[in-house]
């Protein structure tokens, strides 16, 4: 009863023409309904369409990759786990051996580290097993195929970098 009142009122005020015509625009569209397809779904697109971009086609290289043991990656964790190795120097006293240590690393293809040995004289040794431990439970993208070792040098040496110094002063 109130919507009727309402659009009398529009009608009386002189709007019902402009409510008419806004209610046939909107009732009318550009766009013409959906319909279904006449044929089979093409991997080809028509022709005289666009390829898409690499990015959206997907990249082959990207994906022949994607199984393979990803050496660069591999590498850069090793880099990481060979800074935390460093700081096995504090874990030993100076009568114990110091220097550039051999670790081997055996990658799994589920994409983590699951051996690191340590060459003599580390070996056996408190920074040894040490450092050890930081290269175990790497992680890397997966890859299928056979396990990987790869062997990776580490600075065991007390040096500037590993050195703390104590200046003296007492900490505020």
């Amino acid at each position: 009863m109130r919507s009727q009142t309402i659009v009398s009122g529009f009608f009386q005020r002189g709007f019902g023409p402009v409510m008419l015509c806004v209610a046939g625009l909107a009732a009318c569209s550009s766009t013409p309904p959906a319909q279904a397809p006449d044929s089979e779904l093409s991997d080809t697109p028509p022709a005289g369409a666009a390829t898409p971009p690499s990015s959206v086609a997907g990249d082959v290289a990207a994906d022949s990759k994607k199984n393979k043991f990803d050496e660069e990656q591999a590498k850069i964790v090793l880099a990481r786990a060979a800074n935390n190795a460093h700081t096995c120097i504090d874990v030993v006293d100076r009568s114990q051996p110091h220097g550039d240590a051999s670790i081997v690393v055996t990658f799994s293809g589920k994409g983590k580290s699951t051996t690191a040995t340590i060459a003599p004289p580390f070996e056996g040794t408190p920074i040894g097993q040490c450092a050890t431990r930081a290269f175990v439970n790497i992680i890397i993208p997966p890859f299928e195929g056979p396990d990987v070792d790869m062997n990776y040098q580490v600075n065991l040496k007390p040096d500037a970098k590993g050195v703390k110094k104590d200046s003296g002063k007492a900490k505020k």
